[in-house]
């Protein structure tokens, strides 16, 4: 997350958004005296909390003030399909804590079955809940709504070029900035969308944030079909 004061603006950062790749064009308008990176002990909830990509019920808790500042500071959010966002969680998460998974080396069937066995063995509300090695995989909605409102005022749909980083920035007021991309997810996983087991999880786990999706017409291409997803891929 970016806040600037003296912009009067928030950055939310939704996983596997091209969130950290933006957060570093902003870098310099950051002017709040707490850095949001990095896992912290959060009191509150008796637990570690991954501060790069708090959740509304996080930030409201953890930094009241903060959050009291969406009610007048203007903010922006990017959004992503939900198949490709929930694959690249996958390559993100294999990658920091199973190493011993060789994604590179696998041939296309082993890596569906890799696919298939986190969510069968890993993947629970509870973990994406409470354990902050599953951040990436939460619900986009986390990072949307609190109770009956939608948080940030700019929800901006993730496409292949720039263009949605050029609408932040001119939504935010702030001049054409260079952007370097990070953390491109690795390894081509989109034969996993063949996949019974990976479909039903992300249809049904992330069911709420395709309703959301499909009530705003600007992002509701986000929710293209499966079939035709897996056959551009």
């Amino acid at each position: 997350m970016i806040v600037s004061h003296a912009n009067r603006f928030i950055f939310f950062h939704n996983p596997k958004c091209a969130g950290t790749s933006f957060r570093d064009m902003l870098k310099p308008y950051h002017d709040d005296p707490f850095t949001f990176w990095g896992i912290f002990h959060a009191p509150y909830f008796r637990n570690d909390i991954d501060h790069t990509h708090l959740r509304l019920w996080e930030m409201q808790a953890q930094f009241p003030k903060i959050f009291a500042c969406t009610d007048t500071y203007n903010s922006v959010i990017f959004v992503r399909d939900p198949y490709a966002r929930f694959l690249s969680a996958v390559n993100e998460h294999v990658k920091k804590f199973q190493p011993q998974i060789d994604l590179a080396t696998m041939p296309a069937a082993r890596r569906v079955e890799v696919v298939e066995a986190l969510i069968q063995k890993l993947l629970s509300i509870a973990n994406i809940m409470t354990n902050w090695r599953f951040i990436h995989f939460s619900p986009q909605l986390w990072y949307l709504r609190l109770g009956d409102r939608t948080v940030p005022r700019h929800i901006i749909p993730m496409g292949d070029d720039d263009t949605f980083v050029r609408e932040a920035l001119t939504v935010l007021g702030l001049p054409d900035l260079p952007m370097q991309h990070h953390n491109p997810s690795p390894i081509d996983l989109t034969p996993a969308l063949a996949s019974p087991i990976v479909t039903k999880f992300v249809r049904e786990f992330y069911a709420d944030d395709f309703a959301f999706l499909r009530s705003d017409e600007r992002l509701t291409g986000l929710t293209t079909p499966l079939t035709q997803h897996h056959q551009n891929s």
